[in-house]
Order: structure tokens, then C-alpha cells, then sequence
């Protein structure tokens, strides 16, 4: 592209130019958009002009950038759950179009509240398990699981990647989780969330409390937090 119209900014100009890409490779499936080199290479421009004509499509939401990962196109379509079913709400989700990084394992002293949860004393050690869900490599979900370190440390790195904790009570444990209770409300984003996610410092962020019980005891008990630009919960409710 080189016959720019003087009396309209060059970055105005590709940007205009970049919805259209954007349009195209978002009808192919394509989540990753064009590097900068490719756009000044392709525009024969400056660095500093291609950063602005992207920031356009970012701030329109057409775009987003991912620190140390590149500059991906936004879903239109958001990713969803269905929280009518139980079974399939807690058995699922490694089942979907995620990938898992296990970030941290380790026994760590109970934290406040989640003592009385689990049934143990104050500071006592417990497990802690946090995961990090991708979707074609967006980072989209962060797990933080609490659970007691007699369960936790006899599970595996790849357990932990690979399988639910519903699956992993049943079949590693002989276990069968007969409760489930979530909590869903909206905060902002705090600094290792945004980190994490690659998303701004007070970005909307769904997070989604969780207990689950083995008849009447909690065996395991955290929170998720869930990109609100990328995901959304359904639930059908009957009127009969």
C-alpha cells in the first residue's frame, strides 16, 4: 500500500485496511494475527505507525495483544458452559478445546476461610493446585484449587493436566462426588490475574467459586477466574 492519501494519517489509513484482513481471517478460523513485522513489511511503514493502526483495532475490540505472545483476533463467538447439568458442568471442561498448564502445586498453610471449608485447623497445610486453561493458546481460564494434601500430593502432574478432579476422586480415590456448589459474580482483573491472562488491571473477570463434597464433606474447595470478553454461562430454567 502506497498511495496514501495526504490529508488522512497513514495508521488511520492501514487500520481501515486491517479490518478487512481482520474480517478475512477471522471467516478462516484463524486466531493469531499478522505480526508487526509482517504489517510493515506489507505496508512499507514505520514501526511506530503499524503499533498505532493495530492500537486502533484493539481499542474497537477487533484485536487484542498478549505480552510475549503476539497480537490475536477477538472472538465474536464467546466460549460457553452450561450449568444446568452438574455431571457435565464438573466432568467436562478437559474434555472442550483446552489446553492445561499447571502453574503451581504444593502444600501451603490453610488460608483464612478455606480452614473451615475443608475441615481442617487454622494454618494447617493443605494442597494447592493452580492451572491455567487456554483455548488455541489465548489464555482464557485460571483454576486455584484447594484440597486436602492426603489427596493432593498422590496426584501426578500429568493427572493434574489432563483430567478433572471429579475424575480423578472417582477413579483414583473410588470417590464419587455427590455435591456441587458454585457461586458466580463479576470483579476486575487484579495485577497477577492481569498478568496471567494478558489482560488490563481492572478488566471485567467472571469469577466462579467452587465446593464439592463427598456426601456431607467438602473435599475441595477454590475459585476460577474466567476472561468476561471470552467466555459466558448458560443455564435453561424450567417453568413447569
Amino acid at each position: 500500500m502506497s498511495n496514501y492519501n495526504s490529508h488522512i494519517p497513514k495508521y488511520v489509513q492501514i487500520a481501515d485496511s486491517l479490518r478487512k484482513k481482520v474480517d478475512e481471517m477471522y471467516k478462516e478460523g484463524r486466531e493469531r494475527f499478522l505480526s508487526d513485522d509482517e504489517l510493515i513489511n506489507m505496508f512499507n511503514v514505520s514501526r511506530m505507525t503499524i503499533r498505532q493502526a493495530v492500537q486502533l483495532l484493539v481499542e474497537e475490540g477487533l484485536l487484542q495483544r498478549i505480552q510475549g505472545k503476539g497480537t490475536f483476533i477477538v472472538r465474536k463467538d464467546k466460549l460457553k458452559t452450561d450449568i444446568a447439568k452438574l455431571d457435565t458442568f464438573f466432568r467436562g471442561w478437559y474434555l472442550k478445546n483446552f489446553n492445561v498448564e499447571l502453574l503451581f502445586r504444593g502444600s501451603v498453610p490453610c488460608p483464612e476461610g478455606i480452614d473451615v471449608k475443608l475441615g481442617v485447623k487454622p494454618g494447617e497445610e493443605v494442597y494447592q493446585v493452580k492451572r491455567l486453561r487456554l483455548s488455541e493458546g489465548i489464555p482464557i481460564v485460571i483454576d486455584n484449587r484447594y484440597l486436602l494434601k492426603k489427596y493432593g500430593e498422590q496426584i501426578t502432574d500429568e493427572e493434574y493436566v489432563n483430567y478433572s478432579f471429579s475424575h480423578l476422586f472417582l477413579n483414583k480415590f473410588n470417590m464419587s462426588l455427590t455435591e456441587g456448589e458454585i457461586e458466580i459474580e463479576a470483579v476486575l482483573a487484579s495485577q497477577e490475574i492481569s498478568n496471567i491472562l494478558g489482560v488490563s488491571v481492572g478488566s471485567p473477570i467472571l469469577y466462579r467459586s467452587v465446593d464439592l463434597k463427598v456426601k456431607e464433606d467438602c473435599v475441595l474447595t477454590g475459585a476460577s477466574s474466567y476472561r468476561g470478553d471470552m467466555y459466558k454461562y448458560k443455564s435453561v430454567l424450567s417453568l413447569e
